[in-house]
């Protein structure tokens, strides 16, 4: 904490230097400095500030501010989350999403169920489906007497985030959890201009009747102004609003209501697109009560996702949220046989508990960020990535990371010559949080951990993203004590 005479120095320095000295090299004690000087500027006032920053090679803390303290992440909590899962599974991990069914194809009937059973597996395409169509007509399929049914109890059946904000579930950033899962449980919805006066044109991808689109559009010279909202417990999508008759496409992604229910849709869809009779219906397993046991039933496909590594790099890259709750979830079935959240925050503090963090700092209440109610401490986070850089899969989660400049939600921020490239980080924003995590390597060719949290900025997101970004470039500047 900073007594009244320190801050007086700091203004007195303040005055005398030319503001951010950016283009020097730092030892030690002026990166201190400096990064005093900028979290107490104007620009960064009436936000709160949670840092701590570290020294790769030898652990040594450079700067901390508020580093005990508790802040909102965002999607920092992803670092955690992917962490807990590179060190508690083999990075070659691969979720399984079989079907089966529950008995023998005989003369080109099934006189019985088809079963999908899910793994929590968030990678799985509606346009994959064609494979499993494709190996049931091998089979000489012509005829099903009975139903799709969609098993997904692997996951409970809380399907959002703890405290998400209302408003935003029909996007498909806050996309629905299951144990079954496809498309991202969400659809692409186009818009395109219709003739003037009219309705506009609207296509969805995929194309399935389990989706409802409620049009209540026009064309025409006004600027486009177009709003997106999905019914509560429905999929009716309502679409509002003018769009000017020389717009190109727009498209929206849009979450789906019940992943499991819109799987067996669309495969329900499919098979009978491409001939095979069906008698019964799309079921979810939970509306039903259906059962499946296995030790009788055939397994007839099965779709293994890409490697644990490789989703985790999407997740880190791009922010998946998804990604975050299904692994949250997965982790909690391995360790405690039933996929909750609750049960996945067991796991990973059971799991980060091998490393020396400090306690009492961090509280998960969703796999991806969204929720206002998760928590951790700067320093919790830059121990975190202390410790991942010493660990066995050190490159594997780095790699993961977005890179300044180059790609990922990192790919057009600190993108200026000496920094492109420098940052290797997560970056983290809802409403009134910005956050930015990782490590960055510096003129002397060093390598820092730092963890940077914003908090309570008051709509004042460009200042707060603003000050992060010079202080990256602060750190960079760091050459080391001669």
């Amino acid at each position: 904490m900073l007594t009244t005479l320190n801050k007086v120095i700091i203004i007195f320095i303040l005055l005398l230097l030319p503001k951010y000295n950016l283009n020097a090299e730092f030892n030690s004690e002026q990166l201190r400095t400096e990064l005093e000087i900028l979290f107490h500027s104007d620009d960064a006032k009436d936000i709160f500030w949670g840092v701590d920053v570290i020294r790769v090679k030898d652990g040594t803390n450079l700067f901390s501010m508020n580093k005990n303290k508790r802040f909102r992440p965002a999607s920092n909590m992803k670092i955690v989350i992917a962490a807990s899962a590179l060190k508690a599974l083999n990075s070659e991990y691969r979720f399984q999403t079989k079907l089966y069914s529950d008995s023998k194809i005989k003369n080109g009937v099934l006189n019985g169920n088809l079963i999908i059973v899910g793994s929590g597996d968030p990678t799985f395409k509606a346009s994959e489906l064609s494979a499993w169509k494709n190996k049931l007509l091998s089979l000489k399929l012509e005829k099903i007497n009975g139903d799709i049914i969609g098993v997904d109890s692997i996951f409970d059946d809380q399907k959002t985030g703890l405290m998400w904000s209302w408003d935003d579930l029909s996007n498909c950033y806050s996309a629905q959890i299951s144990g079954l899962q496809i498309n991202s449980n969400c659809a692409e919805i186009i818009i395109r201009p219709g003739n003037d006066g009219e309705q506009a044109v609207i296509d969805k991808i995929p194309n399935t009747s389990y989706i409802n689109i409620v049009n209540q559009t026009i064309t025409g010279m006004s600027p486009t102004a177009l709003e997106f909202k999905r019914e509560e417990g429905t999929n009716r999508i309502y679409i509002r609003g003018i769009i000017n008759k020389r717009s190109g496409p727009i498209s929206k992604w849009m979450s789906i209501d019940n992943p499991t229910s819109y799987f067996t849709n669309l495969l329900y869809e499919e098979l009978r697109r491409h001939g095979i009779q069906i008698t019964g219906k799309p079921v979810d397993a939970r509306d039903s009560g259906y059962i499946l046991k296995t030790s009788s039933s055939y397994l007839l496909a099965e779709r293994k996702s890409p490697m644990l590594k490789n989703i985790i790099k999407d997740f880190l890259k791009y922010s998946i949220n998804l990604y975050g709750e299904s692994i949250l979830k997965s982790l909690g079935f391995i360790y405690f046989n039933t996929g909750s959240t609750y049960n996945g925050r067991l796991a990973v503090n059971l799991i980060l508990k091998q490393y020396e963090l400090p306690e009492d700092v961090l509280f998960i209440a969703d796999g991806s960020g969204l929720s206002m109610l998760n928590m951790i401490s700067p320093e919790y986070m830059s121990k975190l990535l202390y410790s991942i850089s010493k660990g066995y899969y050190y490159r594997t989660f780095f790699d993961a990371l977005s890179t300044s400049g180059m790609d990922g939600t990192l790919r057009k921020r600190l993108n200026s010559p000496e920094l492109k490239g420098k940052v290797h980080a997560k970056t983290g924003y809802i409403r009134n949080v910005r956050s930015l995590s990782g490590y960055i390597d510096t003129t002397n060719n060093e390598r820092l951990v730092f963890s940077i949290f914003a908090n309570n900025y008051n709509n004042k997101l460009e200042k707060a993203e603003n000050v992060i970004d010079k202080a990256c470039k602060i750190l960079h500047s760091y050459g080391g004590d001669k």
